[in-house]
Parts: structure tokens; sequence; C-alpha cells
């Protein structure tokens, strides 16, 4: 039978198709925010409804049981229940009355997201595949990742200094000193490409400093190429104008395997700026970006290097150069540098810890030693350290018929933010 010529037309048109590199129409797909719509469906729904006893019901039957793969990702690891949105929307009437405008006209910032989504599929073609979830949380979260998602709780994401937060109690004022220092709902952008980026990379926790402010600090360059626009976080504006003074002072750390205050954290820090490692990270990868001949593999190099491998991370840290010695070399300065412990006196139950320096009294760590747990030393009364930070004092409970061990950490560190090189503490068996 001989094919006319429309009909061949056609099925050339649909097998090229089919063969083609995906593009922008997928998109949508990776943008999902129904679950911000069903919320106020059920807020209306339990606003009209006199009889209180079917609120709940009508917050399952609405928003929970047909929540998105995300929104139910949110509710697990978050630990959200039915019956903590349900007291949160009684309580908090003021707040979310100021907060659905602003969700209302999320279409601008939705458009930007996918913008870069694509703009980072053309800067990193291998891009696994990946969803963005504008969901409603309980205040516990404005983004994460599991997997290959990122959820939002929108609920802090997309607030400003608009929303009222009269209603909130004590326990809230981090929610208040997030809104005025970040003014999320205008960095909600950058956040999903950031975060966006993190999905396709390995994990960092617990492996080493290094590899935890570089996972940041990447994600965050690459998000700003997508975005086409410098980064919003304060810590890279602060570090580009004090560089020299923030990789000194990080250079001292840079062996430690906790974070501490370089990110996840406002604790009080020598710079009065939170997640300078996010500087710290961004300052590394832009060298290495900028340095190479081809882009696109550096960009390639930042996001499939196995950050959950210390000794991965620093050979790729010294190939890029940015520090005058080899790492080794600051790992020599750096173990030369660290605080001991040169002493344990016992009187009875109480054991005070003699230190070889003062110690920065705000970190601290106990852990089990070799023989585990049924040989811990367990603590009775931690009675903190002396004025001059030299000396430790506790309490604890003895069992002279077994050997018993308690191990004082690496969280311990020193003034200069150098982690305490781990001492155990060792009690004989009578």
């Amino acid at each position: 039978m001989k094919m006319q010529p429309l009909a061949l037309a056609i099925i050339l048109a649909g097998l090229f198709n089919a063969c083609s590199t995906p593009g922008p129409i997928h998109q949508e797909q990776r943008l999902v925010s129904a679950d911000i719509d069903r919320f106020w469906s059920a807020y209306d729904q339990i606003l009209a409804e006199p009889d209180t006893a079917r609120h709940l019901q009508i917050l399952k039957d609405v928003f929970i049981s047909p929540a998105s793969e995300g929104q139910q990702q949110l509710f697990a690891i978050r630990n959200y229940t039915p019956e903590e949105y349900l007291a949160n929307i009684r309580a908090y009437p003021r707040f979310y009355a100021s907060l659905r405008p602003l969700l209302e006209q999320r279409a601008p910032i939705e458009a930007d997201i996918r913008a870069a989504l694509e703009k980072f599929r053309q800067l990193y073609p291998p891009m696994q595949r990946g969803k963005i979830y504008l969901g409603m949380g309980n205040f516990r979260t404005n983004g994460t990742t599991v997997d290959s998602m990122v959820l939002f709780g929108a609920e802090m994401a997309f607030t400003d200094s608009t929303v009222h937060t009269s209603e909130f109690p004590p326990s809230y004022q981090y929610f208040k000193d997030y809104i005025r220092d970040y003014d999320p709902i205008h960095n909600v952008r950058f956040l999903a490409a950031h975060e966006f980026v993190h999905t396709q990379q390995a994990e960092a926790y617990n492996t080493s400093l290094l590899a935890i402010v570089l996972r940041e600090g990447s994600a965050e360059f690459i998000a700003s190429l997508c975005m086409e626009s410098p980064s919003v976080v304060p810590a890279i504006a602060y570090g580009d104008a004090n560089r020299d003074t923030v990789f000194q002072r990080f250079k001292q750390e840079l062996f430690n395997q906790h974070p501490a205050w370089w990110v996840w954290s406002g604790a009080p820090n020598p710079f009065g700026q939170r997640d300078m490692g996010y500087y710290i990270g961004y300052a590394l990868s832009e060298h290495y970006y900028y340095q190479a001949a081809d882009k696109q593999q550096a960009i390639a190099d930042l996001i499939e290097l196995d950050y959950s491998a210390a000794a991965a991370v620093a050979s790729f840290v010294d190939q890029m150069g940015y520090f005058k010695q080899p790492l080794a070399k600051l790992k020599e300065a750096y173990e030369a540098a660290r605080p001991t412990v040169t002493k344990v006196e016992q009187n009875e139950r109480r054991f005070t810890v003699h230190f070889s320096e003062p110690m920065d009294t705000l970190y601290r760590g106990f852990d089990y030693g070799p023989l585990g747990e049924t040989h811990v030393l367990r603590i009775d009364q931690y009675l903190g350290f002396s004025p001059d930070g030299q000396r430790l004092s506790f309490t604890a409970t003895l069992k002279p018929e077994k050997i018993q061990q308690l191990e004082l950490s690496r969280r311990f560190r020193n003034l200069k933010g150098i982690e305490l090189r781990p001492y155990l503490v060792t009690t004989e068996r009578d």
C-alpha cells in the first residue's frame, strides 16, 4: 500500500519528536503547587462550617488525603499532623489572612522558578528528574530536600514584612527573626534553584566542614548562574568585602568535622553574620568555574563530586589551587594547634577536666567509649566550665564492678574554633 505524503509527514514528525531532547514543555511537571490551593479550600470550608466537630474531617478530606507526594513527604519528615494544622488555623487567623494574598500572587515567582530550572538543564544536561513542591507546613521548615524532591513550606517561604505575627507566642521568635533577616518571599526563587541543585548532589552530612561548605556554596553559585543574578544570601556580599579575614579564620577551622556556626546556624561568631560557610564554598566554586576552560564540565564537577567522602573533597579542593599551601600542610598546622586534655582529676563522684588552653564555653560534646553504652560513665550533673574556660567539672554514677568510659569528643573547641583532640576518661574496675 502506498503511503500518502501527509500521513508520512505526520509519522516522521512523531518519530522526530519522540527522539529529540526534552525541552521546556516538561517544566510544568517539575513544579507542583496544587497543595497550596487545597489548603485554602480546606481553610475556607472550615471557616464556613459552624459545627467545629467537622473541622478536622474537612481538613483531612480536602487537604491531607489528596496531598501530593511532596506534601506527604513534608508531613512525614516534619511530623506535621492534621490536629496541628487545625490548631494553627484557629490560633493565627490574622497571620493566615495576611499570608493569603502573597500566595495568591505567586504566579510570577513560579514562572521565574521554571525559567531557572530550564537554565539549569542547559548548564547541566545530565540533570536527573526532580520536582519542586510548594506545600504548606507548620513553621518548622521553609525549604528542604528529600531524594530528588525539593519541599517548600509556603507559610514560611512566601512571607514578608507585611504578614501579621502578633498572635505568635514567644517561642516563635525565631519565625519573626527569619522574616526580618531574610525577607523570604523575595528570596524564594533563589532558594528553589539552590535546593534543586542539591537534589543532584551527594549528601555531605557527618563528613567534614570543608565538604559541607563546598556543597552549600557550590549550590549557591550554580543557582546564581541559573538566576543570572548575584546571590541573595547576605554572607556572600559580606564575604566578598572581607575575603582575606574570612578565609584566614576558615583555614584555622578547615579540618573541623562539625560545622558549628559556619552553616545552618545563627550562633554568635567573629563576623556577626550567619552562614559564612556558604561564602567559603561559593568563593571556591566561583574560582574553579572561572579558571576552567570548559565551563559546563566545571559545573558537572561541582555537582558530581562525592561530598560524602572527605578525602575526595580535599583532593578536589587541592586541585583548585585556591589555597597557597596544599591541604596536607594546612592539616599539619591544624593538628599542631588542636587543644588537648592535660589531665582529669577525680574526687569520688566529681570529675574535673583540665584543658591545655581556654575553651569556648558554648561548645561541648560527650560520647561513648570503645566499650559502648553498657560501659558508659554516665554524667549525673554537668557543673560547667571554670571562669577562665580551662577546666570543666561534672559528677557521674560510678559502678565499681565494671570499667566505665566517657569520651570528651571533638565537639569541644578552643577560642580559635579548633576542635579538641578527643580524650577517653576511663575508670578502673575494683
